[in-house]
């Protein structure tokens, strides 16, 4: 007699399911690993060491050392706030202090974006991931912010918000990767209240 198969269950899938609960742990010790070790020198085996994880456990999340560090680093500096987590103030300026709150306070983490952005002109692989996951979602927040601004009647006709929108995240680059000065709060509240403001509106907030 034949046997009908048309409802048999699905093949489970082989191995163990995967424990999220390590993903903090082991983004946690990359940025670490990170800040003191820098990329070049930091490995997937010390990241597992400082989590206190297998090896393999943390290759089995993270192929490459590039797919780990930029995931811990779109966690730690919040690179994945987009226009809706960022409250309407009524004004351009109290829009962009509100970034900077949701932003990382931690020195750590600006410590761990400076080895970051040191290895980029070294690695292609690395140079792509930090402009698409790190980089372009940031300039995409400002410029929405722009949008929202010039919807109100904020801005100066005919303003190139597209550039604007790039000299935030140009000039914190320029920190890490040049001069090394910190990225305290006294520099990115003048960076919104001395350039991006009056570049945009034609005067200071």
């Amino acid at each position: 007699m034949a046997v009908d198969t048309t409802h048999a269950a699905a093949p489970r899938r082989a191995g163990r399911p995967r424990d999220e609960s390590r993903d903090a742990d082991i983004l946690e010790a990359a940025r670490v690993e990170l800040a003191e070790r820098g990329y070049d020198r930091m490995t997937m085996a010390g990241v597992a060491a400082r989590a206190g994880a297998g090896k393999a456990t943390v290759y089995r999340r993270w192929p490459s050392k590039a797919d780990l560090v930029i995931d811990a680093m779109v966690c730690a500096a919040q690179a994945a706030i987009g226009i809706e987590d960022v409250p309407d103030t009524g004004s351009l300026r109290g829009d962009l202090e509100s970034v900077k709150a949701l932003g990382p306070r931690d020195d750590a983490v600006w410590g761990a974006l400076k080895g970051l952005i040191a290895q980029v002109g070294h690695s292609k692989e690395l140079r792509d991931a930090v402009h698409e996951r790190l980089v372009c979602p940031r300039v995409a927040l400002v410029r929405a912010l722009l949008a929202r601004a010039e919807a109100r009647g904020e801005t100066v006709p005919g303003v190139d918000l597209d550039l604007i929108a790039a000299v935030p995240t140009a000039m914190i680059v320029y920190r890490l990767k040049v001069t090394g000065e910190p990225l305290d709060s006294a520099f990115l509240t003048a960076m919104v209240d001395d350039v991006v403001v009056p570049a945009a509106t034609g005067r200071r907030d």
